[in-house]
């Protein structure tokens, strides 16, 4: 897990899901639970805001940081996601399918310990896929960092779409250090958060970039 000064980590919490049908176009929905966010436990699914992440009904607060760094967490997001077929809204799609990711809240409201960054359930079924999934980017224990909040809103996706953490400092899925905003790089690396390791589901390596055009 990377940790920062501010002792912010990622986390991903493997889960097992039945296989589901791939969504024809994707969408990922950025929330930054205005009226704040409640989820209950139950299996991945952003459109009745259920997620196997929290043991109780948890609220998240809401984005804490304003319009203009919430817009500019939401362009550097769909900035990152340009070279696939995916849209990236803020516009909450109800009950149609989508990947959700709520910007906004600490980890301690979900229950989860303190310093945590984000976090995203994973799974090797479906191609990693977890279709209707749902993630958290804690922008608030972030701070106003729009460029940090993106990273960690764009990795908490990234594992929602079938992806490792790798170790390749300018990789959004990386938990190394260094200048942002980071990218889906078309490299071949190391799975890992700091030290390599076997990939989740298989393998030592990772293209994110070529795995993204691919799912």
């Amino acid at each position: 897990m990377r940790k920062s000064t501010l002792a912010i980590v990622h986390a991903t919490l493997l889960v097992s899901l039945a296989a589901t049908a791939r969504a024809a176009s994707p969408v990922l929905f950025l929330d930054r639970c205005a009226a704040g966010c409640a989820y209950g436990p139950g299996i991945e699914d952003s459109r009745t805001n259920t997620s196997s992440l929290s043991s109780g009904t948890s609220t998240l607060s809401a984005f804490a940081h304003g319009d203009a760094s919430f817009d500019a967490v939401v362009a550097c997001v769909r900035d990152t996601f340009a070279p696939f077929a995916i849209e990236v809204t803020d516009v909450d799609p109800g009950g149609a399918d989508h990947f959700e990711v709520a910007v906004a809240g600490t980890s301690q409201q979900l229950g989860l310990p303190s310093g945590i960054a984000n976090v995203s359930p994973v799974t090797c079924l479906n191609d990693g896929v977890i279709e209707n999934g749902v993630a958290f980017a804690f922008a608030n224990t972030l701070g106003d960092a729009p460029l940090e909040i993106c990273w960690n809103a764009a990795q908490a996706a990234g594992a929602l779409l079938g992806l490792d953490h790798e170790v390749l400092a300018g990789d959004v899925m990386t938990y190394l250090a260094g200048s942002l905003p980071k990218a889906f790089l078309d490299e071949t690396a190391p799975c890992g958060e700091t030290l390599a390791r076997d990939c989740l589901c298989g393998g030592a390596t990772q293209n994110s970039y070529q795995r993204l055009l691919a799912t």
